[in-house]
């Protein structure tokens, strides 16, 4: 049974912020300084290509456009190293994670195949601490894709599903490494998704009719609670007195959901601020 949902509007369009295009640059450069001796791919995953793939309506272009995403699905599964629980000389899991999280974004089969991928290679890769970085990318991805395009649509739709998993999973990788005291010099990058749970946890109960998927958020919210409260010394992440350091970090035009004991209601971003810094 479908879940009813309010309807959003994005504004954000593909992700937008600088930070995400940084770390993408910063991961392409170190994948070709790894492969100096190699001739260069000839196509990057850019913000570019993703709206050329999601809005050209040319039949021509549109399938050449998906022969090259279906080459760096093929790239991005070698350097997973999905059959060998990622490891090998091939794999790289930061460049390929990265690259996963924008092919992601070019709608149909290259999406299900990307978030499939994605989802496969957390579930399997080992630990690393030198994962942290681009796992807090993906996790930023995640939740940034959940309130910002998910949340619009009006049935609980498998792609939503597949976000939520995979946020499961990275987020369950962030408490291990919690637990082992890994995160001291990471509170920057805890401070930048602290918006977007505030946003996640008055949407929660609109799974409630999927328990699965509602235990998921819910163990994303449980254990970020705890990482904040001891790695920032918050009281809690949904406190609005907490979130209003970290409001900045979501776009003002990004309308905010949030599910109430009356019902659901569509909070523009101008009144979502307000309700912030109250």
């Amino acid at each position: 049974m479908p879940v009813s949902k309010s309807p959003m509007i994005n504004k954000l369009g593909v992700i937008s912020s600088s930070y995400h295009e940084k770390l993408l640059r910063f991961k392409i450069q170190n994948l070709r300084k790894r492969r100096k001796n190699k001739s260069n791919p000839s196509f990057s995953i850019t913000k570019e290509f993703i709206l050329r793939f999601n809005q050209t309506k040319n039949p021509k272009e549109k399938e050449e456009l998906l022969e090259q995403a279906r080459k760096n699905i093929l790239r991005c599964k070698r350097k997973l190293g999905l059959q060998t629980f990622g490891s090998g000389k091939h794999v790289h899991l930061p460049a390929a994670w990265t690259e996963v999280i924008y092919l992601a974004q070019c709608k149909g089969e290259i999406q299900d195949e990307a978030l499939n991928m994605l989802y496969a290679s957390l579930d399997r890769a080992s630990f690393d601490y030198g994962h942290l970085p681009t796992l807090f990318f993906v996790a930023e991805s995640v939740l940034y894709r959940l309130c910002c395009d998910a949340f619009q649509k009006t049935y609980l739709h498998s792609v939503e599903t597949k976000l939520i998993k995979i946020g499961y999973l990275v987020f369950l990788r962030l408490f291990i490494y919690f637990l082992h005291g890994h995160l001291e010099s990471f509170k920057q990058h805890l401070r930048r998704l602290q918006p977007y749970l505030y946003a996640l946890c008055f949407s929660g109960d609109s799974y409630y009719k999927y328990p699965n998927i509602f235990s998921n958020v819910q163990l994303i919210l449980k254990t970020m609670e705890i990482i904040y409260k001891r790695e920032l010394l918050s009281g809690s992440i949904f406190s609005p007195v907490e979130n209003k350091k970290s409001y900045k970090n979501i776009d003002p035009d990004m309308d905010m959901k949030l599910t109430t004991c009356s019902g659901t209601v569509l909070l523009p971003g101008h009144v979502f601020r307000r309700i912030v810094l109250s």
